[in-house]
């Protein structure tokens, strides 16, 4: 039951028939599948509460509570009531898929199922550059003399759009070059040439950049070798000759960069005058000359939750993406099977990250695939009981504090010496 649940609320999230679908419309499908699967998803975790001791969990309570402290301080306790609600439900969406992905079975079907919703989407995405719309209507996206695909909902626009094909790209990289039969090589290749058309068409220069990071990632995690990154190098620079006319133009000085490094630039500037806790949730918008959000999910997060909340955000990525590491450099302990999950999800959510650096998308995808990320670890550690444990040591403060420099920093090369 709890899968099930799972695979709708995949529906729901990538092909949204709420938001086209003449019968589906407007129906509150959150509403309904997120309660009944967290029903589910409890009863596996009652049964195995031990298993789930992950620090993901601790770190998005303390996350809400700065969310709540910090957006009260900065405006009132209606507001700041509305976005923990918000936020809080988005969390729910992590928690259900981590408790209802308690077996490999559950965890295959799961990420199969994302290829394939991502393809029908890709397929729609091909629709609307040939024919000129997709199902429902839907038609590129206006003000452009490029074409510039996109769907409905959370995907009304070119570049969030994008992300979703970078996702499935990552993970069909595994598929290509991991230890499988000759058809699911095949059928990798397949499905990534789909995806890597796709985001020709949605012609979005972050998520080029993004899969190139996913890619060059992948090979690196997968084969250790000079040999594999230089042929990981090369299917960039192919990505990139081949790639949408829009990547010709990254640069500070182009209209689009220059407006999105001006808002980095505030961002910087609120985190500055408000280092803790920064503006409060959704003030970012009221706090930037342009009205605009930042265009950036970490440059959002620390202007908006100040150094305490970036604390908490890039430690659960961080812990998300160390579980998966420590999946698929154990494969002695864990063998092939979910090895190659792990090396799949991280390569996907290194591809996210990257895509996000050009985009605000914490929404509920965001949390879909830290949840699937780290149900990985967590299938994997049931399993395994030698796999090493995920704790909170100094080790780990020590990386985290050092990521939120590091990404602080490459923001303000971007924005303030506008070097791209």
């Amino acid at each position: 039951m709890g899968i099930l649940i799972v695979l709708l609320y995949m529906v729901s999230l990538y092909v949204r028939p709420q938001d086209w679908v003449p019968f589906f419309l407007d129906w509150p499908t959150n509403d309904i599948l997120i309660p009944i699967g967290l029903v589910t998803g409890y009863m596996a975790y009652a049964k195995d509460r031990e298993n789930f001791r992950i620090p993901q969990l601790k770190l998005f309570v303390f996350y809400l509570a700065i969310i709540f402290v910090s957006t009260l301080l900065a405006t009132d306790g209606s507001t700041a009531m509305e976005q923990l609600i918000l936020f809080t439900k988005r969390v729910l969406v992590f928690i259900m898929v981590l408790f209802n992905i308690n077996s490999l079975g559950r965890l295959n079907a799961a990420i199969g199922w994302t290829l394939l919703l991502s393809l029908f989407l890709a397929y729609q995405a091909y629709l609307q550059a040939t024919v000129g719309h997709s199902w429902g209507g839907m038609t590129p996206y206006p003000g452009y003399s490029e074409i510039r695909v996109r769907w409905y909902g959370d995907w009304d626009g070119p570049n969030v759009y994008g992300i979703l094909f970078v996702i499935a790209t990552a993970m069909s990289m595994e598929l290509i070059f991991g230890r499988h039969a000759f058809l699911s090589r095949l059928s990798g290749l397949a499905l990534s040439l789909a995806y890597l058309t796709a985001i020709f068409f949605t012609n979005s220069r972050g998520a080029v950049l993004a899969v190139a990071c996913a890619i060059l990632f992948y090979f690196k995690d997968r084969f250790k070798n000079v040999i594999a990154l230089s042929i990981g190098g090369l299917a960039v620079l192919l990505l990139f000759t081949l790639g949408p006319s829009r990547l010709q133009q990254v640069s500070s000085g182009e209209s689009s960069a220059h407006e999105r490094t001006w808002l980095w630039e505030q961002g910087l500037a609120m985190l500055k005058e408000h280092p803790l806790l920064g503006v409060g949730r959704g003030e970012f918008i009221h706090n930037v000359d342009l009205g605009l959000i930042a265009h950036n999910n970490f440059v959002q997060n620390f202007a908006e939750t100040g150094l305490l909340g970036f604390f908490c955000f890039v430690a659960v990525l961080w812990f998300t993406f160390k579980g998966n590491l420590l999946v698929s450099e154990s494969e002695d302990i864990v063998g092939n099977r979910y090895s190659s999950k792990g090396r799949m999800m991280n390569a996907a959510l290194v591809g996210y990250a990257a895509a996000t650096f050009f985009v605000v998308m914490e929404l509920d995808l965001f949390y879909f695939v830290l949840g699937l990320s780290s149900a990985t670890y967590v299938v994997t550690a049931r399993e395994n009981p030698s796999l090493p444990r995920l704790e909170f040591t100094r080790r780990d403060l020590y990386i985290v504090l050092g990521a939120m420099v590091g990404i602080i920093f490459m923001v303000w090369l971007a924005a303030v010496k506008e070097i791209l």
